[in-house]
């Protein structure tokens, strides 16, 4: 299948960045799109950081033939581990998924976190977490890994009443609010919700935000420049071959609404995950 070029791509250990992909589509209808799910090693919350870091960069690698303007890193644990180091790899901007402890830290009193254990451990979350304790000191932060959450989130999600919960950290105590510091774990927010018995946080939204600033600072570019990437249009030069499947309901053209390419071994998988979550317009 022939892919247009120039397009926002998305990368995750599996199907968590789906979740972030929604997010931007509903933000940026007229954006091309790509989703890399690197399901076959999923997860990856308790690889190595050296495992991590080289399927993380074969995936780049791959991406960056389609010319891309950006690249949504839609998972916490990668971008924990690996994001700078891939900052200074790639000439493309690489926009990661943190967890939204500092909103969520806004809200005062007790706040859990949960997060993959690779996201726990790393140095880029503690120093997160050292942020939003010196800009919110009367906010209570504790962080807690939740060792099986996302892999169970992978193999399991969409079978009828599974219970998650049963893989979450017991509370100790009432909070405020739980933040999500994995994608996987936004698919079941609500179970999350009624477990902990408060609301819960995401970071999506301001990924959106960074990624839309992002887009709108290439176009003030543009106007008296070149653009650096090769705008997406309907010629043959401006496509490359990949095993791509696309999603793209209305079978519009581009500036309507633009497609979604989902690449990679497990790409009808993770269309049917979009199409089911989120694309559907009775859910």
């Amino acid at each position: 299948m022939r892919i247009l070029t120039g397009g926002v791509a998305f990368f995750d250990s599996g199907i968590g960045g789906i979740t972030v992909l929604d997010s931007a589509k509903r933000a940026l209808p007229n954006e091309i799109f790509y989703y890399y799910g690197d399901n076959e090693h999923a997860p990856y919350g308790n690889l190595t950081d050296e495992q991590i870091m080289s399927f993380v960069k074969a995936s780049m690698e791959r991406l960056q033939t389609l010319r891309i303007k950006a690249v949504v890193l839609a998972c916490n644990t990668a971008t924990a581990v690996c994001v700078e180091r891939l900052r200074k790899t790639y000439p493309f901007p690489i926009i990661g998924a943190e967890p939204a402890i500092l909103p969520a830290c806004a809200l005062g009193e007790d706040i859990l976190v949960l997060s993959t254990r690779a996201t726990y451990q790393s140095e880029r979350f503690y120093s997160l977490i050292t942020r939003a304790q010196t800009r919110y000191p009367n906010a209570r932060i504790t962080a807690k890994p939740c060792d099986l959450l996302a892999g169970v989130i992978e193999r399991n999600l969409g079978k009828a009443h599974f219970d998650f919960t049963k893989y979450l950290p017991t509370a100790d105590k009432a909070y405020r609010a739980v933040v999500l510091g994995c994608t996987h774990y936004i698919y079941i927010k609500k179970q999350i919700s009624e477990y902990y018995h408060c609301e819960t946080v995401d970071g999506n939204d301001g990924i959106v935000r960074r990624l839309q600033t992002l887009l709108n600072a290439d176009c003030e570019k543009c106007r008296d420049t070149q653009p650096l990437v090769t705008p997406p249009v309907l010629l043959g030069e401006n496509r490359v071959d990949m095993d791509g499947d696309i999603y793209n309901p209305a079978q519009s053209q581009i500036g309507k609404n633009a497609p979604i390419y989902f690449i990679g071994s497990q790409k009808q998988h993770n269309r049917l995950i979009y199409e089911q979550m989120f694309a559907n317009p009775c859910k």
